[in-house]
């Protein structure tokens, strides 16, 4: 388990790794500084589509292959993106390891479903989405001082690519074969009519709306907590620093504090607590005021929160397949992560709209679909619920 939280903490690391080194990217490159944001854009939208890939090439391969395949892939692109001289190199470089970023972590949830116990499953998945958390908290900030005093935003980038490399020797050691046991048997290569049917339960399709509605109702509100903090809320830029350390510390304890209570107290009573919190976080952020201090640490519950969401529905999507088809089914469930994230982040700018101050307007629109969305999920949970049983009994 502790190698599988590292290579998700890598994973979501270089997922966001651009977020603070906009600026210095722009300046090196000479391009306009709101077009970095296309390095994320690139790289979401490629890890949705080589989750699909993955979905019809990886379900027949060992998972320490894909683990393997694909941290290897991250790697080396990674290392092209440091190199690339121009932007469109760049972006090309970015989206071929946003490729190879959806399978890798398809791969590791996998892995944790087939290795952990059924009881104690969502506290280790919990583990994944609390790595982007920790890399909020610790990878960001390393990245901006790398970025900025130690030869600019190339440095960062070759760090994380290097991490990438040394990960794939404990990869391939620790989950390979132990002496005298037995190689597994082998998987049935994965076929598009299979694919169909896979996608054609009920189950199935209810765990990828439990996963589009969570990530895009996160990225409905997420992007734009910046500018509401500067614009509307009236903070400085330091304020931002301590936003985006309080939100990924509390993502780290929130998410795991979730996976436990899903593993207790069952998964639909988590999903209301968890639509509970979310709504009176987000209703007390961007509805009533208060001192400074209260508004930063609001605004970093946001984060937090919304990861506790995405928790649920991670948890809930390894029940859904069956043992041969996981690791088709979690590319999928990759896939509709990105592109339910780069949906949501979308449909938000369609709403938003910037002040001449530089406030934002109609984000209660924003809040509000959040909110029901977070109670959406309860009964997308019940149902999931009802065909799992149905399909046992069957």
């Amino acid at each position: 388990m502790p190698l599988l939280a590292t290579v998700a903490f890598a994973n979501a690391l270089g997922a966001v790794i651009f977020f603070p080194l906009g600026p210095f990217l722009a300046r090196d490159l000479g391009i306009p500084v709101e077009d970095a944001a296309l390095t994320t854009t690139f790289y979401t939208l490629a890890a949705g589509l080589g989750g699909l890939a993955g979905a019809l090439l990886l379900g027949g391969v060992s998972r320490r292959a894909a683990l393997l395949g694909s941290l290897c892939g991250l790697g080396l692109f990674s290392v092209a993106t440091f190199l690339a001289p121009n932007f469109p190199l760049l972006l090309a470089a970015r989206a071929c390891a946003g490729a190879c970023a959806g399978p890798l972590m398809a791969a590791v949830v996998t892995s944790i479903a087939e290795s952990v116990p059924e009881e104690r499953r969502n506290r280790a998945v919990s583990s994944v989405t609390g790595a982007y958390g920790l890399a909020l908290v610790a990878g960001l900030p390393l990245a901006l001082v790398l970025g900025a005093t130690a030869g600019g935003w190339r440095v960062p980038i070759l760090a994380i690519s290097g991490l990438y490399l040394l990960l794939l020797w404990p990869v391939w050691w620790l989950l390979g074969p132990r002496p005298g046991q037995p190689p597994p048997p082998p998987r049935p290569r994965v076929t598009l009519s299979g694919l169909a049917r896979l996608l054609g339960r009920g189950e199935s399709l209810t765990g990828l709306a439990l996963i589009g509605a969570a990530s895009f109702a996160t990225l409905l509100v997420s992007p734009h907590i910046a500018a509401y903090a500067l614009g509307n809320a009236g903070l400085g830029e330091p304020a931002l620093r301590v936003i985006y350390l309080v939100g990924g510390a509390l993502a780290v304890a929130t998410t795991r504090a979730t996976g436990t209570l899903m593993d207790r107290v069952g998964v639909l009573p988590a999903s209301l607590t968890v639509g509970c919190v979310l709504t009176a976080v987000l209703v007390a952020a961007f509805a009533l005021s208060g001192p400074a201090w209260l508004v930063t640490g609001l605004l970093g519950a946001v984060l937090a929160v919304q990861l506790a969401r995405s928790t649920v529905a991670q948890g809930s999507a390894t029940r859904v397949a069956l043992p041969a088809e996981r690791m088709s089914y979690q590319c999928l469930v990759a896939a509709t992560t990105s592109f339910g994230q780069g949906l949501g982040a979308a449909a938000s700018t369609l709403v938003v709209r910037e002040r001449p101050d530089g406030g934002l307007d109609h984000m209660p629109w924003l809040v509000g679909a959040s909110i029901a969305l977070a109670w959406l999920a309860p009964l997308l949970v019940l149902l999931l619920h009802r065909q799992l049983a149905r399909r046992g009994a069957g």
